[in-house]
């Protein structure tokens, strides 16, 4: 796997960190394959992952786990709920593009960006997108993790009052 462009843009060193070790573990492969995901060699990022299972070469994505950041973020789980679902409402709408370059390219993407909640509050976070193969060789996992200066304890002073809309993502 190639991380160089992640080398040069990222700010986290928890996502840096992520990069080299996903590029250690992928060697000379292209990717890793997805039993070679093992969540506990990852655990200072273990409520920023979240895992995305590529549906028939990328027609569609289901949500395999969604981390507790992620679901802090925008108050609900969507673990094994499919992307087109969600986007059917409204919601998640940027991700699509994201996911589908993962597949495309096979290998990992960077994406910074940041949620806007009604009340104009902001998170900035970092995303990388990590693939890991299937036994046919195609992309069949997304790994997604999040870097972020904001704890989870702090997410309720940017969240505002239980019911409000949902946080608008902003890729940058």
């Amino acid at each position: 796997m190639d991380f160089a462009a992640v080398y040069k843009v990222s700010a986290r060193a928890d996502i840096l960190r992520l990069a080299r070790h996903y590029d250690a573990l992928a060697g000379t492969r292209q990717m890793s394959h997805r039993r070679d995901l093992r969540p506990a060699e990852v655990t200072w990022l273990l409520g920023r992952i979240y895992l995305v299972d590529v549906l028939d070469g990328g027609a569609d994505y289901c949500f395999r786990l969604f981390g507790i950041f992620w679901e802090k973020m925008y108050g609900t789980d969507v673990t094994g709920q499919r992307l087109s679902e969600i986007e059917a409402t409204g919601r998640l709408t940027a991700l699509r593009g994201d996911y589908d370059t993962v597949v495309a390219t096979r290998a990992p993407f960077f994406h910074p960006g940041k949620l806007v909640w009604p009340n104009q509050k902001s998170i900035h976070f970092e995303r990388l997108l990590i693939p890991f193969s299937g036994d046919n060789g195609q992309v069949s996992l997304i790994l997604v993790a999040a870097g972020s200066d904001v704890s989870l304890d702090d997410l309720v002073l940017y969240r505002g009052q239980r019911g409000q809309e949902l946080p608008r993502l902003v890729l940058d």
